[in-house]
C-alpha cells in the first residue's frame, strides 16, 4: 500500500484523542486502570459523535497523572457562553440593573416576574392610563400587592409619573410614561 493511500486512510483524531496523543498515552493502560474498553477509548479518541462523560475524564485523568480540572480546562476551556440577548432580554436586564443599583428589588421585595410585568407596562403607559387598563392590558382580574409593588418601583424610580384625580368613585390614579422611562426602554444601554 502507498504511503498517500495510508495517510488518507488514517483517522481524524477529535480533541480528546489529541489531547492523549501530545502525552504520549498508551491507551490500553488507561483502559485497564479505568475499567472501560479500548474500543470505547478509541472511540472517544477518533469519532467525533461520542461524547467524554464527566465520570470517565475523571478516572482517565487520575490514570495519566493529571489534574481533572486542568484536563477539563484544556478540552473544554475554548466554550463561551452565548451573549447576544433578544431587544426584550436586554429590557429586562436594564430594569434589573437599575433597580438592583437602586435597591429597590430588595426593599420592595420583587420577583423576576415582576420585573417582566414592569417590562410589559413601560411600554402601555406611553399614553396615560388608568390602573384598571393597566391589569386589563397585562391580563389580571384584580389588584394584587405584587402588581402595586411593579407599579411602585416604576413610580419611584421615575419612570412613570403618577398622577391622580378625584371622581364620584373615588381617587382614579393615572399613569404615564417618562422620558428616564422611555430611556430604560431602549434595548441597548
Amino acid at each position: 500500500m502507498s504511503i498517500e493511500k495510508k495517510v488518507a486512510k488514517q483517522k481524524k483524531l477529535t480533541a480528546f484523542g489529541e489531547y492523549l496523543a501530545v502525552r504520549s498515552v498508551n491507551k490500553s493502560d488507561v483502559a485497564r486502570k479505568v475499567g472501560i474498553s479500548i474500543t470505547r477509548i478509541n472511540r472517544l479518541c477518533y469519532d467525533e459523535k461520542t461524547y467524554l462523560r464527566s465520570y470517565e475524564l475523571q478516572l482517565i485523568a487520575l490514570a495519566i497523572n493529571v489534574e481533572p480540572t486542568q484536563m477539563h480546562k484544556d478540552l473544554y476551556g475554548h466554550l463561551k457562553l452565548k451573549e447576544e440577548f433578544s431587544p426584550s432580554e436586554n429590557v429586562i436586564n436594564n430594569i434589573t440593573k437599575e433597580l438592583t443599583e437602586k435597591k429597590i428589588i430588595s426593599q420592595l421585595g420583587l420577583t423576576a416576574q415582576d420585573i417582566k410585568r414592569i417590562s410589559e407596562l413601560l411600554p402601555f403607559c406611553q399614553e396615560e392610563r388608568v390602573e384598571s387598563e393597566i391589569l386589563s392590558h397585562l391580563g389580571l382580574k384584580r389588584k394584587s400587592s405584587r402588581m402595586t409593588a411593579s407599579i411602585k418601583a416604576c413610580v419611584e424610580t421615575g419612570w412613570l409619573k403618577m398622577r391622580q384625580k378625584n371622581t364620584e368613585e373615588g381617587f382614579l390614579s393615572y399613569y404615564i410614561i417618562t422620558e428616564q422611562g422611555k430611556k430604560i426602554m431602549e434595548s441597548e444601554k
